[in-house]
């Protein structure tokens, strides 16, 4: 982003707006930011106040004023404006994304600089840089839709931001006819951005990027969502791939022990090993108790005498109470032996962690400690050979331990604090990982969190930077996860390669499941969005947003809902022509039953006819599409069709290597004659036909986005090819003869066999009432199982039925079976042809989600 801004104001932008995220921490980390990275001096060395000007001043940001003066902190007066403009000196502003705030900037912009902006007469370009553009500057539709415009509670920030440029009314045009304006949105997690309707203005309009992160492979054509970066590990950015998917499991990501203090304990234990670790590497380095009783010349002297910060984060959950109960643990798993000595502790307003305790245990517990140095060589190689490294990194061995011991009695145990970092008054201050000026300006001192225990919840689940975070304990649970908050919630990512081997995340099992499936939706995404990227569109394409069975994609919308890709266990199609004239269906009942059959007889009775062969995924699929239907073409809806090209996506199947004739999934016939397009049903030939060509594709694809039906806690991308497509299904194909008339008309009665017609009820719209016929299978040993397991009958091995997601599946492995049902609809009208399902498990599946 703050890449983006400096190569605008290189072009001759005249003025950058950051909208520095919801929270006072975030917007002043982004304002230090900005002026670290960008605000420097230019090439003649001229002083960066003389070539810009900056709204808020820094001094006026980090006064501790808890209420500060908003037309303070955005002050610019007319003459200042007109200099700026006359002189081209552009305008930097860093907002917090407050209603309040940017209702300020607003005012001073449209008070002050656009007037001035109109009487110069010259082009003058905005340009808006959204940080974290899913927090505050997203619009509910459809709850909008029910609220008073005049006394309802409408959202007002992404109003707001509107109104930094725009007329008013806001009908849009901007505040001067010399006004251009450019908005861009950056997030991590943008669910609710692509799913909102366009009712929002600040929806994405004009295009959608992926940016791409460094790692150890990816390729410019295709395009991947990371880029091959030559300077090894210490330069990759370690996300889901590195903590999820790349190392052994359990590697980095750890489940924690059932007891809360003990759990915190090996956590802590871990953490201050680490420390000393990173201490013992580089011996040049002050730790952080003598950094905190040093004195420095300049800020870089500051930086660069001292070890690298050093951080873990506890989050127990958003409650503040909750995280002040899990300070008091913290304290107790450092030694303190009572919750009353812990809750005392810490509201005293000490801030150092019980050192004589934790010193004391280096000589009582001295197994735990080297269990963990061991734990550490050991992921150390699994490292070195994950990332191919030419060497293991440096871990003391058992010779080496008197080293490091002294190293955590001499620097990390006493120079290590804790701090609660919540929006209580009574918190502790935000992390600063920056040197600060001593009194009186006599020199600098070290960063305050050199070595820090930070225990938080919210405020530091987005956004916010943990500099140095080795060590993560979240205990946080939810009842109904949301995708984009939680993945927030991962401060553990970022560019942790210098240490990864170092780093430990402790994470329930069930929300460790949570976390991997987030990432296979996020890599999904972005997959899809590079490939929208190389699309020739005007206007910014619709990427699809993925779910789960067991979270949703956003809590920020409410018309959102969950649509599965798999059809299901035993899906119908009620769908028919009209009886008025011959179903063009027959003829595909007549085509399958051309070749060998025998029939079917359950107890004596006869209950249909099954074909001798069986069809594999492929040729049910190319079956399914042939059915054709007069009121039916759904071919060319936006959605459906989006979505399976989605999806082939994930599968990276394209028809260059497509050795199948799986390309394209979704083969729907379009409308006659340019026509609108029917609305998909859920018991559509051609989805389902799609599915089953998915499905053949995957066997030998690791496709990203899906999980197997039959094990939805483990990546399709994860899973064992070679075991799938061994049970991969074949499909038999039968008719269910009913107790009406036979067929009396060809080509049914050019088959060598006759076909009694059923008895269905069929609905004003001409679709079969009901689905399976007879579903209940009898009590007897040889009674007829129902329709959907009528192929069984044919098999002397008997065949199960397993229970998933609370509903009967045929088990993976299983057959399948597509049946027809010619319906007998009336003694002068035609039979019509309706077709039931049953699709074992073992296929691949994903949840989309879908604004309503």
């Amino acid at each position: 982003m703050l890449g983006v801004a400096a190569k605008s104001l290189d072009s001759g932008v005249d003025a950058v707006v950051v909208l520095a995220g919801t929270r006072v921490a975030l917007w002043r980390q982004t304002l230090d930011r900005l002026v670290a990275q960008l605000d420097q001096p230019g090439p003649e060395r001229i002083p960066a106040a003389s070539r810009r000007t900056l709204v808020p001043s820094l001094s006026a940001a980090s006064a501790d004023d808890e209420a500060p003066s908003l037309s303070r902190l955005y002050g610019v007066n007319g003459p200042q404006a007109r200099r700026m403009i006359s002189k081209r000196r552009p305008l930097v502003c860093v907002t917090m994304k407050n209603v309040h705030h940017v209702r300020a900037l607003a005012d001073m912009l449209r008070n002050q600089l656009w007037p001035a902006v109109t009487s110069a007469g010259r082009p003058f370009h905005l340009l808006v840089l959204d940080d974290e553009a899913d927090d505050g500057s997203i619009l509910d539709a459809r709850i909008e839709q029910s609220v008073d415009p005049v006394l309802g509670d409408l959202k007002q920030i992404p109003r707001s931001i509107v109104d930094l440029w725009a007329s008013r009314p806001h009908r849009g045009s901007s505040a001067s006819p010399s006004l251009y304006v450019t908005y861009v949105g950056y997030t991590a997690t943008p669910q609710a951005n692509f799913l909102q309707y366009d009712h929002n203005p600040l929806a994405p309009r004009d295009f959608v990027a992926a940016l791409r992160t460094p790692y150890d492979r990816g390729t410019i054509d295709p395009r991947r969502t990371t880029y091959l970066e030559p300077n090894g590990l210490h330069n990759y950015y370690t996300g889901g791939e590195a903590f999820y998917r790349q190392l052994p499991s359990d590697t980095l990501v750890r489940e924690p022990h059932a007891r809360e203090v003990e759990a915190t304990r090996i956590a802590l234990f871990s953490f201050l090993l680490a420390g000393a670790i990173r201490l013992w590497r580089d011996p040049s380095r002050l730790g952080p108790r003598g950094a905190r009783e040093a004195k420095f010349e300049t800020a870089d002297e500051a930086r660069q005498a001292v070890m690298r910060p050093h951080t873990m984060l506890v989050h127990p959950s958003a409650a503040i109470a909750d995280q002040y109960a899990a300070a008091s643990t913290l304290l107790r798993a450092a030694g303190l032996e009572s919750r009353e000595a812990a809750d005392a502790w810490l509201h005293s307003g000490q801030r150092a962690l019980p050192t004589e305790a934790l010193l004391q245990s280096l000589t009582d517990q001295p197994a735990a400690w080297r269990e963990a140095l061991v734990d550490f060589r050991t992921t150390a190689q699994q490292v070195a050979s994950a990332y191919g490294l030419p060497s293991t990194p440096a871990v003391p061995d058992d010779s080496q331990w008197n080293a490091v011991e002294a190293v955590l009695r001499d620097q990390i145990i006493p120079g290590t604090r804790f701090a609660v970092v919540n929006s209580d008054p009574t918190a502790d201050d935000r992390p600063s990982f920056e040197p600060s000026t001593l009194p009186d300006e006599d020199g600098w001192a070290a960063a305050r969190d050199l070595c820090t225990v930070f225990v938080s919840g919210n405020v530091m689940s987005r956004g916010l930077t943990l500099e140095g975070l080795a060590t993560s304990l979240f205990l946080r649970r939810s009842d109904e996860p949301m995708a984009d908050t939680q993945m927030q919630m991962q401060r553990w990512f970022g560019y942790r390669g210098r240490d990864l081997e170092l780093c430990r995340v402790f994470v329930p099992a069930a929300q460790q499941d949570l976390f991997r499936a987030y990432h296979e939706a996020d890599e999904a995404l972005r997959r899809d969005v590079l490939d929208l990227m190389d699309e020739d569109t005007t206007s910014a394409p619709k990427p699809q947003v993925l779910q789960g069975r067991g979270f949703i994609a956003t809590g920020k919308l409410a018309n959102i809902r969950n649509v599965p890709l798999c059809p299901g266990a035993f899906p119908f199609i009620r769908l028919m022509n009209r009886a008025s004239r011959p179903d063009p269906n027959i003829n595909v009942v007549h085509d399958a039953f051309s070749r060998p059959s025998q029939d079917l007889v359950v107890s004596g009775r006869l209950r249909g006819r099954l074909l001798n062969d069986t069809l594999d995924l492929l040729s049910v699929a190319t079956l399914l599409d042939s059915l054709a239907y007069e009121n039916y073409h759904p071919g060319g809806d936006e959605w459906e069709t989006r979505r399976w090209s989605s999806v082939a996506s994930h599968a990276g199947l394209t028809s260059a290597n497509d050795n199948g004739n799986a390309f394209p999934l979704y083969r729907a016939p379009a409308p006659p004659n340019g026509g609108q397009p029917s609305s998909p049903r859920r018991d559509c030939p051609y989805a389902i036909a799609a599915y089953l060509r998915l499905w053949s594709a995957c066997l030998t694809r690791h496709a990203r986005g899906l999980v197997p039906t039959d094990s939805p806690r483990i990546p399709w991308s994860m899973i064992d090819l070679r075991q799938r497509q061994a049970t991969q299904p074949c499909f038999r194909v039968g008719i269910r003869y009913g107790s009406g008339s036979p067929a009396a008309s060809p080509p049914l009665t050019d088959l060598p066999f006759q076909i009694p017609t059923m008895k269905r009820d069929v609905n004003a719209v001409g679709d079969l009432a009901g689905t399976w016929g007879t579903r209940n299978p009898g009590v007897q040993p040889d009674a007829y199982l129902g329709d959907s397991f009528f192929d069984y009958h044919a098999d002397t091995a008997p065949h199960s039925a397993v229970a998933a997601n609370g509903t009967i599946w045929r088990p993976a492995g299983a057959p399948g079976l597509l049946l027809f049902h010619i319906v007998d609809r009336a003694p002068d009208q035609n039979p019509t042809v309706a077709v039931g399902l049953a699709i074992p498990l073992g296929g691949p599946d994903q949840f989309a989600a879908r604004t309503t």
